[in-house]
């Protein structure tokens, strides 16, 4: 898969592929990351700044993530959550459109 982001490759391990790279950001906490999966971790990544670029990444090993949840709350305009569970949550936010078919594409890619 094409890097999107030349600073992103700078987080890419020499063997490492990439297997998924969402379109859409997701919230975690209240920053808007891009989710990334390769062969080996699960990644939020996001380049802030106009003047001043900074580099935010969070990452976790694919073998130490044991669960995903899926929750909406909300009727009109609601929200749906993705909680990835390992030795700490990451709960990532978005609607309910983006959000369920990027929970369903991650199980198939993390078999969980």
């Amino acid at each position: 898969m094409f890097i999107h982001h030349v600073a992103l490759a700078d987080f890419i391990l020499p063997s490492e592929n990439i297997e998924f790279m969402s379109d859409d950001d997701v919230l975690f906490g209240e920053k808007r990351y891009r989710v990334i999966v390769t062969d080996r971790r699960f990644m939020l990544y996001s380049r802030r700044g106009l003047l001043f670029r900074s580099d935010d990444m969070i990452s976790k090993r694919l073998d130490s993530i044991s669960e995903l949840q899926y929750k909406e709350k909300g009727f009109l305009l609601g929200t749906a959550t993705i909680s990835v569970l390992s030795d700490t949550k990451l709960d990532l936010a978005g609607s309910p459109s983006k959000m369920k078919p990027l929970f369903v594409l991650l199980q198939s890619i993390l078999g969980k």
